[in-house]
């Protein structure tokens, strides 16, 4: 094949291809976590289904790769040289990551749909940053480029993911706390290793049918409490205005400036939607607890590829302008998250910060991480502007 051809072949393997394959997975992944406490015959439903949407996740990770190595040949050399190539490999590790921890580590395949989800997230946002193959400028034709950057963006999918397990985490604990709240005697305090829904599904079949159903009323009840306890309004509202701490950026980029409200506007009311879905699930979400340490773990590992990768392009700096640091934009946004990510787990370790508290900054940490991502490339002028091309 030509190299035009594999540029095609690997626009085509990116979207519609691995973008609908992801979408697919995420949703009938979704409805096997719907089927977790119906009767027998609805869970094992939700079995072939959660079947089915791993092949549909397997395709799109294939096809994903595919469209990697397909825009490699197409120049060259490892996609990893803009915008967009990075985004789409920070899509593909986070996905991969996500999906093997909770498959295979810690043993949550009900919670793949979400991860699948954010994948599709941060795919649609690489779009708007999409750039056709071309050669690396000078600068970066050497053998640190590979090294540095692929820490770096491992790190960034990973914390991806985190950023999921934390904004599950909230809204199951915001549910929780509600109907906590709404009966005496209840705890008001942090909900971390509370009692879930999970703990209220039957583990045998039933001996009595009055029981039975009287038991689906009371967890039927209870799902609609823990949906009736998160504020939508509010919701929408607090995602669509931590959105915009980072994607105002398009305001001030795009050469129009319908272009440039027409992609905040694109950017914010999709985070909104997927988080309005996502507090729709929120009664089948495991145990705050769980979805605490996978947030944890998740970070700490990203935290490691972090720390070497920003240390890796210390020493990529020295080699290219003779400098180990030189609080360039990227390079200070760089470390700023650096701190942040550091702050959370200094936290966690020294404090016993845990629940919404650790969310919160972990939250926070993950926005410094996409401002410094966006603002450093597109705004604001330094040495490292040439990765927006």
């Amino acid at each position: 094949m030509t190299q035009d051809q594999l540029a095609e072949l690997s626009r085509f393997l990116y979207s519609p291809t691995t973008l609908l394959l992801y979408l697919t997975a995420a949703f009938v992944y979704l409805y096997a976590l719907t089927t977790t406490v119906g009767r027998q015959e609805e869970r094992e439903r939700g079995r072939r289904a959660r079947r089915i949407g791993g092949v549909l996740a397997v395709l799109g990770v294939t096809a994903h790769v595919a469209h990697e190595l397909a825009r490699g040949f197409a120049q060259d050399r490892l996609p990893l040289g803009n915008m967009f190539e990075v985004t789409s490999l920070m899509a593909l590790v986070g996905v991969v990551s996500g999906l093997y921890v909770l498959q295979f580590v810690r043993r949550r395949p009900e919670l793949n749909g979400f991860v699948l989800l954010g994948g599709s997230l941060v795919l649609g946002m690489a779009m708007l940053m999409y750039a056709e193959p071309g050669p690396l400028m000078p600068i970066l034709d050497t053998w640190w480029r590979p090294f540095h950057v692929s820490l770096l963006v491992a790190a960034m999918g990973i914390f991806a993911a985190a950023f999921v397990f934390n904004g599950l985490y909230l809204l199951r604990d915001t549910a929780e706390r509600a109907v906590a709240a709404s009966h005496e005697g209840r705890s008001r305090g942090s909900t971390v290793g509370a009692a879930h829904l999970g703990d209220l599904e039957r583990t045998g079949p039933s001996t009595d049918g009055d029981d039975d159903e009287v038991e689906r009323a009371h967890a039927a009840a209870y799902r609609e409490a823990l949906r009736a306890g998160i504020p939508r309004v509010k919701l929408a509202v607090g995602v669509f205005l931590g959105t915009s701490l980072v994607s105002w950026v398009w305001l001030v980029t795009d050469d129009t400036v319908a272009g440039g409200v027409g992609r905040f506007l694109a950017v914010n009311l999709t985070m909104v939607a997927a988080a309005l879905l996502a507090a729709w699930f929120t009664p089948f979400l495991p145990s705050t607890a769980t979805l605490d340490g996978l947030a944890h773990r998740t970070i700490t590992f990203a935290f490691v590829l972090w720390t070497v990768g920003v240390i890796a392009g210390a020493m990529w700096a020295e080699v290219s302008w003779g400098r180990f640091w030189g609080w360039d934009p990227k390079e200070t946004g760089s470390f700023l998250t650096w701190v942040a990510y550091a702050g959370y787990l200094h936290a966690r370790a020294t404090h016993g910060v845990r629940g919404r508290n650790a969310a919160w900054i972990g939250i926070g940490a993950f926005i410094v991480l996409m401002g410094t991502y966006l603002i450093a490339n597109y705004v604001v002028v330094g040495l490292h502007s040439y990765a927006e091309l």
